[in-house]
Formats: C-alpha cells, sequence, structure tokens
C-alpha cells in the first residue's frame, strides 16, 4: 500500500521549504535541492517506474527558466495530491451478488476463493460441490481507510448466495419422496426396501419381488440440505407417511372395529386418542382421532418358507383304584414335538396375503403325558352364570387378523370367529373371570371356557397349551394359553366365541 511507503516526514519538509521561498530565485534553488530527492521518492512509491522516467527528465531541465518554477510547482502539487489520496484509501474489490453489494475481499483472487470455499462447504451434505445461479460480480475499487473493516464474513456471504446440486429425486405415484444425489443411490435404496420387506435367508427364498406403486426416478436441482444419504433414505421409506383422520363413532361400534375398518390397532387407536383406555365409553356421533402411518412403496413377493411349529403332546388318562377319589399324579411328564412345516406364501410388505402348506416334517415326535387318576370322573366342566348379558371393554385375545368371520360357512354356522396366530404364540383372556372348561373338547380340540359373569362367557379353540385349571380365578390380559392347531382345525389359529346365556354372539359386537 501506498501509505505504507511514502516517508511523510520527509514530504512535510519539502512543503515547508517550498513555503519559506518567497522568490523566485530561492524557488528555484530549493527545485535544485529537491530534484535527487524526487528520484528517491520514487523507490518508495508504487509506481516506481513512472517516477524513474520523471526524475531522468528532470535532471536536464534549466531550473531558472520562471515556466519551469510554475510546471514544477504544479506537478509537486499533484505528486502531493496522489501521495495523500493513495495514503488514505485501501483498495479492495466489491463481491456483488444479484446487483447487491454483500461485502468485500482484499483482491479479486481472494474473493472468488471465498465463494468457491462456500460453495465447497455448501455441497458437502451432498458429497459434491454447489453451484448457484446468482449473478455474482467482483468489482475493483478504493475506499477510505476507515470505511474499510476488512474481509466480508463467511456467514454474510453464505447467506446471500442461494446453493444448489444436481440430484435424483425418488417419485411415487406422480409425488416426490425423498431425493438422493445419483440414480445409482436409488437404485441401491430400493434393493434394500425390498430386502427390509421380505427378509430373504436361508428358511426364506423368495421367487419373486415387485413393488406395487408406478415408481420413476427425477433429476432435478435441489438444495444440499435435501439430498439424503442411502441409509437415511431407508429409514424415511420405513417410517412410511403418517397422516391424522377424524373419524365419526357409527351405532355398535367398539374401539376394536372401529381399529379392524381401518386396518388398525386397537392400541394404535387408544394411543391417538389422550384420555382413552380399552374400557372407555364410546357414543355414536362422538368425533376421535385417527393417526395412520401408510407405507410410500408396497413391496409384494412370493416365495417358500421354512418354519419351526409345536406339535403338541397328548394327554392319556388311565384309572388306579389306590389313587382317592378325584385324586391324579402324572406318571409321565409330556413333551412337546416339533415339526417342519414348508409353506408357499404371497405377502405385502411383510404381511400374510396367501399361504399354503407344501410340506411337513416331523423332526422331533410328542411325547405323551401320562396321568394316573382316582376312581370317578373328575369335573372338567361346570355350568356358566345366568344374566343380563350385559358387558363392555373385552379386550382382544391376540393381535392378527380375521380369517373366519362369524355367521354362515360353508353350509354350516361359524360360532366364532378365527384370529391368524402361530403355534406357540400366547393368547389372553379377554376379560377377568372364572374358567369352568379346561381340556380336550371334541372339534375346539384343547379349549379354554372362562365365565365373567352376568351371563357372559367367552372360548378359547384349538390351543397347543393351558395353562389354567378349571375353578382358577384369570385377570383380564393373563397369558392363559398358547395357540395350536388342535381339533378340527386346517391351520394355527385361536377360535373365539362370545356367549351369552349359553347362545353363542357375533363377538365384534363386544370387542
Amino acid at each position: 500500500m501506498i501509505s505504507r511507503k511514502i516517508n511523510k516526514n520527509y514530504l512535510d519538509k519539502i512543503i515547508q521549504k517550498f513555503k519559506k521561498a518567497n522568490t523566485a530565485e530561492a524557488l528555484a534553488k530549493q527545485a535544485k535541492k529537491i530534484k535527487f530527492g524526487i528520484v528517491n521518492l520514487a523507490n518508495k512509491i508504487e509506481y516506481k517506474e513512472i517516477f524513474s522516467k520523471t526524475a531522468a527528465k528532470i535532471k536536464n531541465i534549466s531550473w531558472k527558466s520562471p515556466k519551469t518554477i510554475g510546471i514544477t510547482v504544479l506537478a509537486l502539487a499533484v505528486i502531493f495530491s496522489g501521495c495523500f489520496y493513495f495514503s488514505s484509501t485501501t483498495p479492495a474489490v466489491g463481491i456483488v451478488v444479484n446487483g447487491k453489494n454483500i461485502g468485500y475481499a482484499a483482491s479479486k483472487s481472494e474473493a472468488k476463493r471465498l465463494v468457491q470455499e462456500i460453495l465447497t462447504q455448501q455441497g458437502n451434505a451432498a458429497g459434491t460441490v454447489a453451484q448457484t445461479s446468482d449473478t455474482i460480480e467482483y468489482k475493483s475499487l478504493r475506499l477510505k481507510n476507515e470505511d474499510y473493516t476488512g474481509p466480508v464474513s463467511k456467514d454474510v456471504l453464505a447467506n446471500a448466495i442461494k446453493p444448489y446440486v444436481n440430484g435424483y429425486g425418488l417419485q411415487v405415484n406422480g409425488k416426490v419422496v425423498v431425493v438422493l444425489a445419483n440414480e445409482q443411490d436409488i437404485n441401491t435404496l430400493l434393493k434394500k426396501y425390498e430386502d427390509y420387506q421380505t427378509k430373504p435367508s436361508k428358511n426364506n427364498t423368495v421367487s419373486s419381488v415387485k413393488i406395487v406403486e408406478p415408481v420413476s426416478k427425477i433429476a432435478s436441482k435441489v438444495h444440499p440440505s435435501e439430498v439424503k444419504t442411502v441409509d437415511a433414505a431407508l429409514e424415511i421409506l420405513v417410517k412410511g407417511d403418517v397422516a391424522e383422520t377424524t373419524y365419526t363413532i357409527q351405532e355398535d361400534d367398539s374401539l376394536w372395529l372401529i381399529a379392524r375398518k381401518n386396518n388398525m390397532l386397537t392400541d394404535e387407536v387408544i394411543a391417538a386418542n389422550p384420555g382413552f383406555t380399552e374400557d372407555s365409553v364410546i357414543q355414536p356421533g362422538q368425533k376421535i382421532k385417527l393417526v395412520q402411518t401408510k407405507p410410500y412403496l408396497t413391496v409384494r413377493s412370493e416365495g417358500t418358507k421354512v418354519v419351526s411349529e409345536v406339535v403338541p403332546f397328548d394327554v392319556l388318562s388311565k384309572t388306579d383304584s389306590s389313587l382317592g377319589y378325584g385324586k391324579s399324579i402324572i406318571k409321565q411328564a409330556g413333551k412337546d414335538g416339533e415339526k417342519a412345516v414348508t409353506y408357499s406364501y404371497v405377502e405385502e410388505n411383510g404381511k400374510m396375503i396367501e399361504k399354503q402348506v407344501v410340506k411337513e416334517e416331523v423332526v422331533n415326535k410328542p411325547v405323551n403325558q401320562i396321568v394316573a387318576k382316582g376312581p370317578g370322573r373328575s369335573i372338567v366342566y361346570v355350568g356358566t352364570s345366568r344374566g343380563s348379558g350385559s358387558i363392555s371393554g373385552l379386550s382382544w385375545p391376540i393381535s392378527g387378523g380375521i380369517t373366519s368371520y362369524y355367521g354362515s360357512r360353508h353350509g354350516s354356522f361359524h360360532t366364532g370367529i378365527d384370529i391368524d396366530g402361530v403355534t406357540g404364540q400366547p393368547y389372553y383372556a379377554a376379560a377377568s373371570g372364572t374358567v369352568v372348561e379346561a381340556g380336550w373338547d371334541g372339534g375346539y380340540g384343547y379349549c379354554i371356557m372362562i365365565d365373567h359373569g352376568n351371563g357372559v362367557s367367552t372360548r378359547y379353540g384349538h390351543s397347543s397349551k393351558l395353562f389354567v385349571s378349571v375353578g382358577q380365578t384369570v385377570s383380564k390380559g393373563q397369558n392363559i394359553g398358547n395357540v395350536g392347531s388342535t381339533g378340527n382345525s386346517t391351520g394355527s389359529h385361536l377360535h373365539f366365541e362370545v356367549i351369552i346365556n349359553g347362545s353363542t354372539v357375533n363377538p365384534l359386537n363386544y370387542l
């Protein structure tokens, strides 16, 4: 900078000498004294070459001529003015974004470096260097020393520049769900999502996979923050689209029935409405909230699975006259067997749509339980209560889809509902009460009946294991048995009945 190269004291001395010279001769004398000083001054300022040439010409000038003296004075005045201008100002480059001056840098190269550094930093999240459509200009100028406060801050400049990166959007049903860095990342994402939903393994051979919704890949310019990594995008797809709706309660609705109508669980309906419990009383016309998560993508898969299922043991009773009436002892403990079941399936996002058993192979045979009983017949069933049949808040005994509803079925009448389940899966008492039946009951297989009082009872059929006995008091939600396929059954499920004063009714009206 000129202000750093000029010896200000030296210039002040020259000016004072010219002020003291009151005749032309004295002025000429002073000019001669400083002609070599001017040459030295030229070496101390930025424009060295200009002053060097001027000094060379000065050597040949006749300093006694009044004209020369006047020109010399004028030239010195210009030089002194220039020196003052350069000493009181600073060179800078203005950074102008879309016509607005944002700040300054020391040089044009420094200004460009700042802009490039910001675009690089903004693009880091997307794994690339960001670009901008903004018009950026660099204007050289000089500022008063007191007006120049230093280079513009990165934060100020970053806020003025609008960056973008080239990305690829995953479009589902015409709507962009997530943006990734490139087309290859979208392909990787879709493959990971398919594997997440189908879970291929040694015992699960997936033969075909198809995404049901129309999917496309759209090239687009987006803000760097919108670009997701493959793992972050997978989390978004797995979470799904959360939507809240309002439901108006209809006649004969129950929380369970509302859940079934909207493909939800009862617990999900309760969670969306603070203050609700499974015993809450609802009224027709009342409005409640339903919060549902809908998947962005539906993966339909076909294949075969091999699963291990329990083969329940049988109980064999033998009369032992040495035992007292109604007494019994276990002579041989029973042990469940195991079978490998191979079935073909059709699933959508892991939920079974179709299932057909292909092969069953017993891996371990069950061991019968042998029970010695004393004379007489032990009670396994007692009568149920009679009453108004009024009860509320029966809970869902097991979470699963209904495979057969209450009513006419194949020319006969189905007295309950069949709920899908896996052998060995626990099920629970729909309400508190007293066990009035526990054991084998013909077509029901291993079965439990609970009397809840007031003429209401519930039955649980086709069990693989029973954990309660006749006369035992159970509480609502207590694990009373495991799902099975005993009795007249074509596969693992729970047969559930609601009985009012000895007659079956539709369970959906009471759950």
